[in-house]
């Protein structure tokens, strides 16, 4: 999961060989194999007794008085016409939402990532209300990746809020509100969070952010986990993604066992982008946050492949146990 530059001269199929310094302390390594096109550098890394979380929800809703719109309970496409959602009512904003995230109990926040997205001409800022707060704090990008999707260009925005999140209630509702938005596609936001939990057993965790389309012709998105450890062991994803539509089925998650069906929304392996978040209720169109389970096999990967529905990878965190 390091990110590697390899240079004109090196030979090629040979593995990089790795020396850390740190003090006293002296380690050096050789991996077997060369390195590889394909993957994603970790955006963040840990061990230990740790787990993974991830919450969201939609900016974006289609209200029942307009003509197109559906019922919104009805998982059956995300593409009717659109206004800004804004839920908390507030004169202060014009677009908000909410999710409620529930971390372990006597466990510490290690890394927090806000993300945010939309189908839009232009990035920048989004507002952050933690639980308990009266005002929404002004969370600024540190890196903005953009990608053309069949309703236009659209944008990923993060931030690492990893102080924000730590300092806040473990459990309790988080608002977002504000991002630059456009008037048809998408827009939304979530917040991964990886946590120590006393109760879990010892294992690694990661976060990948390689923003990606997949879908509509584009390859399948293929990211290798051969850094997690061991083979067999159960693994728990957390992914994060953007425009999907759920009228349009042929969208699937595998680690490698065939499709996995999501916790939540319809809990079709067939038609993973159906509009659903964890930590929000209802639908929320074009926005999916779901969590998948399955054990590892050998030389793990994860694989995201489209069919019909076009839908843009944002993020995953994956955490598994390596010890019991």
């Amino acid at each position: 999961f390091l990110r590697v530059r390899v240079a004109r001269d090196a030979p090629v199929g040979a593995g990089p060989r790795l020396r850390v310094e740190a003090g006293a302390l002296r380690l050096s390594g050789r991996a077997s194999a060369g390195v590889r096109e394909s993957g994603a550098p970790a955006r963040f890394a840990a061990d230990g007794k740790v787990t993974v979380r991830a919450v969201g929800n939609a900016l974006l809703t289609c209200p029942l008085w307009r003509r197109g719109c559906t019922e919104p309970k009805r998982r059956d496409g995300g593409r009717s016409p659109t206004r800004p959602l804004d839920a908390d009512r507030s004169p202060r904003t014009d677009a908000s939402s909410a999710a409620r995230l529930s971390l372990p109990e006597g466990g510490s926040v290690l890394w927090a990532g806000l993300y945010w997205s939309a189908t839009a001409e232009r990035a920048g800022p989004i507002r952050l209300k933690p639980p308990g707060r009266g005002r929404h704090v002004t969370v600024r990008p540190s890196r903005v990746t953009w990608r053309n999707l069949p309703h236009g260009p659209a944008y990923q925005a993060f931030a690492d809020v990893t102080g924000l999140v730590a300092g806040a209630a473990k459990s309790g509702t988080w608002w977002a509100a504000d991002p630059p938005l456009g008037g048809r596609g998408h827009a939304g936001w979530s917040l991964v969070v990886v946590t120590t939990d006393p109760a879990a057993p010892y294992g690694n965790a990661v976060v990948l952010d390689a923003v990606q389309v997949v879908g509509g012709g584009a390859p399948a998105l293929r990211v290798p986990l051969d850094g997690l450890e061991p083979a067999g062991a159960p693994a728990r994803v957390q992914l994060v993604a953007w425009a999907g539509d759920g009228g349009l089925r042929g969208d699937r998650v595998s680690l490698g066992s065939g499709p996995l069906a999501p916790q939540g929304g319809g809990r079709d392996a067939g038609n993973v982008f159906d509009g659903s978040a964890n930590g929000a209720s209802g639908l929320t169109s074009g926005v999916d946050v779901d969590t998948f389970s399955a054990p590892l096999r050998a030389r793990p990967r994860l694989t995201i492949t489209g069919g019909g529905d076009v839908a843009l990878f944002g993020v995953t965190a994956v955490c598994v146990r390596t010890r019991s």
